[in-house]
């Protein structure tokens, strides 16, 4: 199979096309082999915790967004090239390691070494001060986790559609696009928090079913983004 190329522009969307809130929730359902489909999701999943588990979901979810942005009718993917999953799921990978890396520094420089320190030093002064250190770094880190999460999927996106590592850290393009469909990608975004709330259902059938709702969440999202694309006319 050879390398993933840039999307081509998706036919128009209908005339007065808005966003479908509900659609990503259900439209995996509507696929004749969403069991197969899923059930292969979630042992990927299984297999994200030793790492290279989760370049294979990334590239499905890729594709899946393609799919939606080019209006497929049954946009979930099959798992029939997973070489190409793999190639392009690890670039996505290192866009967002490159993104979220200041954030895991920050933490390990100031939050850690603090929380250590008030659980590891007896002077009732210092401990409180390393407390109330770790607890400021947190308000800190808290937004600037936020943002990122809100920024992220914009800029994978954007590779995604592009074929390009280097797109995902365009920053006026990336934030030309959010500016312009905010309204959509704020549906999008909070659509995938409904989906990854959810996905916790999956404890309910003996912790085993957590696999399969966080693919279906990821689902959720990619389908969510895509669609957002698929209306902007900004890109």
């Amino acid at each position: 199979m050879s390398a993933v190329q840039q999307t081509p522009p998706p036919p128009p969307p209908a005339p007065g096309a808005s966003f479908d809130f509900l659609k990503p929730f259900t439209f995996a359902f509507d696929d004749p082999r969403w069991i197969p489909k899923i059930l292969m999701g979630g042992l990927f999943i299984l297999f994200s915790f030793v790492i290279i588990g989760v370049f294979f979901v990334y590239g499905y979810l890729a594709r899946l967004a393609r799919n939606v942005i080019n209006g497929v009718q049954y946009p979930l993917p099959e798992w029939d090239d997973l070489g190409e999953y793999f190639g392009e799921g690890a670039k996505l990978f290192v866009v967002g390691l490159v993104y979220t890396l200041p954030i895991i520094v920050l933490v390990g420089i100031l939050v850690v070494p603090a929380m250590i320190a008030s659980g590891t030093i007896d002077d009732e002064t210092i401990k409180n001060f390393a407390g109330m250190s770790a607890s400021c770094m947190y308000c800190l880190i808290f937004p600037i986790s936020l943002a990122m999460a809100l920024w992220m999927p914009a800029a994978l996106l954007r590779v995604v559609v592009t074929g390009e590592f280097k797109a995902g850290f365009e920053i006026g393009a990336i934030w030309n696009f959010i500016r312009a469909n905010a309204g959509n990608y704020i549906l999008a975004f909070v659509a995938w928090m409904v989906a990854r709330f959810a996905a916790g259902l999956g404890f309910i059938l003996l912790c085993v079913g957590i696999l399969f709702t966080i693919f279906w969440a990821m689902l959720v999202a990619g389908y969510a983004f895509g669609q957002v694309y698929r209306l902007s006319k900004v890109r």
